[in-house]
């Protein structure tokens, strides 16, 4: 091993909140040393638990954990920086997320999966529950309190190799809960994000470190927009690969790049430039947000980086400080990262503004002569009156998000009216029973 190389080894978070040990604490520093020597952990070359082998979803990232594979692969030290090892209960190798300290607040969370066993809401709710209902029912009261909405309906599905899934608020994200070792995967959207309660990321750390039992992030992203693009820009990404700004070391190896859409002769729906492959720890987009949304005008470039935890533990301290963690990422992101990031709210209206503008655009385009001639026939309030849209549900999706807030949705299910079961099927108020006198029965 290189003199000047000493890789910091500790037990994760897992650990931390009562994982059971693997080794007695004598035998510990034998088996780190034998982990290392077997995973071949050097300075130029650092070796990292990989989930090669378990199928990933359509996002490229595995949201059920990973720790029970012994596959190894290969990562330069150039694709994550100055790291840090630790080692988790099952033995396995893995990175932390490098930190630099940052005095602005230079990006938002877009993005976050995190995963608790289900015993953390029977802690909640101060009492064993039985059934599937009763822990989803008080989840929701739990989400309600950190995000500002609940679960509010069950899909027809699972999703993420769970075998139920459910909805969170109005489409702001998933609960996926059943078959999975007595975990359940909470997803909040971007949309989840732009939408919860302010200071939802201090409640939610709190909830992971102080009540959660074996709580883990699996992913998160985290996103910088610069709405006039003033400084920030897909070309400006592009001349940093150039300029190896995307790598950590001198002379190391480049991440991937590729370029979405049309780089030669732009036509005003938007180009995307990725760094990384999504199935890694660390994935980068930049992309003509504005443009995406409808504005062919718009200078509006966002940034976006997603981590996730198939070879690196995610930390906490990413709810509360995401700027020192998303400064980390590559060494171009100084150009900008001392710069503040738009509010929530002003990013929301923003986008809102280019949406409306867009449909009015499109309707005008593709129906306008029609309601032209409408109003010509029978008038404003009887051509509107047959050309409307009579259906319950009758915001378009496009424009769903524009109504989106914490409040609005379905009830979530832990205030919804429980269901009226007929008096004839409450016969049966007690578990079976062998009584003493050795009667069958119920008692």
């Amino acid at each position: 091993m290189h003199p000047n190389f000493t890789p910091v080894l500790h037990t994760d978070h897992e650990t931390s909140l009562g994982g059971e040990r693997t080794a007695s604490a004598q035998a510990l520093p034998a088996r780190i040393a034998a982990e290392a020597v077997r995973a071949g952990i050097v300075p130029r070359n650092t070796q990292d638990c990989s989930d090669v082998d378990r199928p990933i979803n359509n996002m490229g990232e595995n949201l059920i954990g990973g720790d029970d594979t012994d596959t190894w692969a290969s990562v330069s030290d150039d694709d994550m920086g100055e790291v840090s090892l630790v080692m988790t209960d099952s033995g396995k190798v893995k990175t932390m997320m490098v930190r630099k300290p940052s005095s602005t607040q230079a990006c938002i969370i877009d993005w976050v999966n995190f995963t608790v066993l289900e015993t953390t809401f029977h802690k909640t709710a101060r009492e064993t529950l039985i059934s599937d209902d009763q822990i989803i029912n008080e989840a929701s009261r739990q989400f309600e309190k950190i995000f500002g909405f609940g679960i509010t309906e069950k899909r027809d599905r699972g999703m993420n190799f769970y075998r139920d899934s459910w909805v969170l608020g109005d489409q702001m994200g998933f609960v996926c809960f059943g078959g999975q070792r007595a975990t359940m995967l909470v997803t909040l959207t971007g949309q989840g994000c732009l939408n919860a309660v302010a200071g939802w990321e201090k409640r939610l750390f709190d909830f992971l470190t102080k009540v959660a039992q074996r709580p883990s992030i699996s992913r998160v992203d985290l996103a910088h927009d610069d709405i006039k693009g003033e400084y920030l820009s897909v070309d400006w990404a592009y001349d940093q690969y150039e300029l190896n700004g995307y790598t950590q070391k001198v002379g190391g190896r480049p991440p991937n790049i590729e370029r979405i859409g049309n780089w030669n002769r732009p036509t005003g729906k938007g180009r995307t430039l990725t760094i990384g492959l999504r199935s890694s720890s660390k994935f980068c987009r930049f992309y003509e947000k504005g443009k995406k949304e409808g504005d062919k005008d718009s200078g509006w470039c966002r940034c976006e980086v997603e981590f996730k935890n198939t070879n690196t533990v995610i930390p906490f301290d990413v709810l509360l400080n995401p700027t020192d963690f998303f400064a980390a990422a590559y060494p171009c992101f100084s150009h900008f990262v001392q710069v503040e990031t738009p509010q929530r709210m002003v990013v929301k209206t923003k986008t809102a503004q280019i949406t409306v503008d867009a449909c009015i655009e499109v309707t005008k385009h593709q129906f306008g002569k029609y309601i032209r001639v409408f109003r010509e026939l029978w008038g404003d309030k009887k051509a509107l009156d047959l050309i409307c849209n009579e259906a319950e549900d009758y915001w378009p999706k496009r424009m769903k998000s524009l109504t989106c807030d914490a409040t609005s949705g379905s009830t979530p299910v832990h205030k919804q009216a429980p269901i009226n079961i007929p008096s004839f099927l409450q016969f049966i108020t007690t578990v079976p029973c062998f009584g003493l006198n050795g009667e069958n029965g119920f008692a």
